[in-house]
């Protein structure tokens, strides 16, 4: 076995130059690179050149076992290692066949390193010189790349400050959007609860409801009183009755007038101002100015509704009582009415009664009902009540008076319907006639209290496009009995059908002590046991009959 083992004591440079030689044959037999092994030659004449210089040195070079590492040793002149580098050889090699390149390290031997290290260097230096090239080339790149990463990020930032801006942009949209929204919710909301009531006490408590305290801590109705002065309209018992200047001011402006602590919309409807909704300690308005200008236009509108509708109830009320006669006298006969307004909303209806005379002896007793409320129906209430009085001059049939009514009422009013129940008697007969359109059966009650439905035979409603058939019914009425007509007003209640409003009606009616105190009594009772304990939706009329034995004196006369 050969040894490939190189050990070279080491005194001075030109044994560390002789040494080097021989590890460069070394690794030139190994096949190391060039620039490998010219890194490696340079640590070990570093290390051994420093070791000399401290006195007597040695350099050893050999491979592993395994031929894959060689490794160089510096040793000092006690043999103890000073330095140990290894270098990784690029392929397995046979540690026995590196023996064959072993050098006999001479000057001749160093001369030939030297040249061939200096070709070498020439070789690095240019290989060195490239590379340099490649770098500053790489580095130019590299700043170009730089330059271009550096705009690419002052582009991304531009655009990442225009998405938030956009987004910011969107986000104020939004929210505006959502305040808009919520405005128009909000006045849609007030604008429904505003028209839905026609009292203008719950109207300026609703205004109240709807300022406080989200726009003001407090709020005044001020209406426009005929020649000009102003006056509280929302009822408030706070003892301030005296316009504020600013008030006043709206009224003059016809526009909004802040100051003083209050802000004053005034209440505008069409052309006309009728007051000034006054907001003292008021919120920052801001946008909320335009709301609330609106929202005193929409009051305006319901406060000159409300107005309207309270002024065609009165007149309507007045045309009604204009027509409720006074009961004649019937000897032989007691009777009695009641007329009552509806408790909720528009309360004059066309329900009517009258009882006249035909001259003969005999009378006409009616109970009447024009679908509707208000003027138009009171109206035409009247002038059917003024064409059966007229009719009955010449025809005294209770069926054929309600079929000359209907053509009437179809002539007239083609919209507008009515029922009725027409009754003919003489005061002291024991019968009498009826006939109904449409109304509601009359009830009729022996001396006993036994009630029972008089069953009228069918009739149409006057005034439905049809030829209706009327036809007369006879019903016997001896002393005691007594017989009541009403209207629809009296046994109809939400949520309850009308047979069950007329059987309620039957039990009042039987449940009244018989003989005690006439017809005032008995509709008295009837009124307080069906109208008194829950609001009407509908006027309420009742005519009630009561047959005597003998004369009876003036009739009571209507309530």
């Amino acid at each position: 076995m050969r040894r490939s083992r190189i050990e070279i004591p080491v005194r001075g440079t030109v044994d560390a130059a002789l040494a080097r030689t021989a590890a460069a044959h070394l690794l030139d037999a190994a096949g190391v690179a060039d620039e490998a092994g010219l890194g490696f030659l340079d640590a070990v004449t570093d290390r051994v050149l420093a070791e000399a210089g401290s006195g007597a040195a040695k350099l050893v070079v050999e491979p592993d076992a395994a031929g894959t590492v060689v490794r160089a040793t510096v040793r000092d002149g006690s043999g103890a290692d000073r330095w140990i580098g290894e270098l990784e050889l690029p392929a397995p090699v046979d540690p026995d066949a590196l023996a064959l390149h072993r050098p006999d390290v001479d000057t001749r031997t160093l001369a030939e390193e030297l040249l061939r290290v200096s070709s070498r260097a020439g070789r690095m230096a240019s290989l060195a010189a490239e590379r340099a090239r490649e770098l500053k080339w790489h580095q130019t790149e590299l700043e170009e790349t730089n330059q271009g990463v550096l705009a690419l990020h002052a582009e991304l930032a531009q655009a990442g400050d225009e998405q938030r801006r956009a987004l910011a942009a969107a986000r104020a949209a939004r929210d505006e959007a959502e305040t808009a929204r919520s405005r128009l919710t909000f006045l849609s909301a007030a604008s429904a609860h505003l028209m839905a009531t026609l009292d203008q006490r719950e109207l300026f408590a609703l205004v109240r409801e709807l300022m406080v305290p989200d726009f003001a801590d407090g709020v005044r109705v001020w209406a426009l009183l005929e020649g000009g002065g102003l006056g509280r309209a929302d009822g408030a018992a706070d003892g301030d009755d005296t316009p504020p200047s600013a008030v006043r001011a709206a009224v003059a402006a016809s526009g909004p007038v802040h100051g003083d602590g209050r802000s004053c919309l005034p209440l505008v409807s069409g052309s006309s101002v009728l007051g000034v909704l006054e907001l003292y300690r008021p919120r920052a308005l801001g946008d909320d100015e335009l709301l609330l200008t609106e929202l005193a236009r929409r009051i305006a509108v319901a406060v000159d509704n409300a107005r309207r509708f309270e002024h065609e109830r009165d007149v309507a009320a007045t045309l009604q009582r204009a027509m409720l006669t006074r009961l004649p006298r019937t000897p032989g006969m007691e009777l009695t009415a009641r007329y009552l307004p509806a408790a909720r909303g528009m309360n004059v209806g066309g329900d009517w009664y009258d009882v006249f005379p035909l001259g003969n002896g005999e009378f006409i007793g009616v109970v009447g009902d024009v679908t509707g409320h208000g003027i138009q129906a009171a109206v035409m209430m009247g002038q059917l009540r003024t064409a059966l009085r007229a009719y009955a001059l010449e025809e005294h049939r209770p069926a054929a008076l309600l079929a000359r009514l209907h053509r009437l009422l179809g002539h007239l009013e083609p919209d507008l319907f009515a029922t009725a129940v027409i009754v003919r008697f003489r005061p002291g007969h024991p019968e009498v006639t009826l006939a109904g359109a449409g109304h509601p059966p009359p009830l009729w009650r022996d001396a006993d209290g036994t009630v029972r439905t008089v069953d009228l035979l069918p009739g149409g409603m006057l005034g439905l496009p049809i030829d209706p058939a009327h036809t007369d019914t006879t019903v016997s009425l001896p002393p005691g009995a007594a017989l009541l007509l009403y209207s629809d007003g009296l046994v109809e209640r939400r949520g309850e059908s009308i047979d069950d409003g007329i059987g309620r009606l039957v039990k009042c009616f039987s449940g009244l002590p018989a003989g005690e105190g006439g017809p005032d009594a008995a509709a008295d009772g009837l009124l307080d046991a069906m109208i008194t304990q829950q609001d009407s939706d509908d006027d309420v009329c009742l005519l009630v009959f009561v047959a005597s034995e003998g004369p009876a004196g003036d009739g009571p006369g209507h309530r």
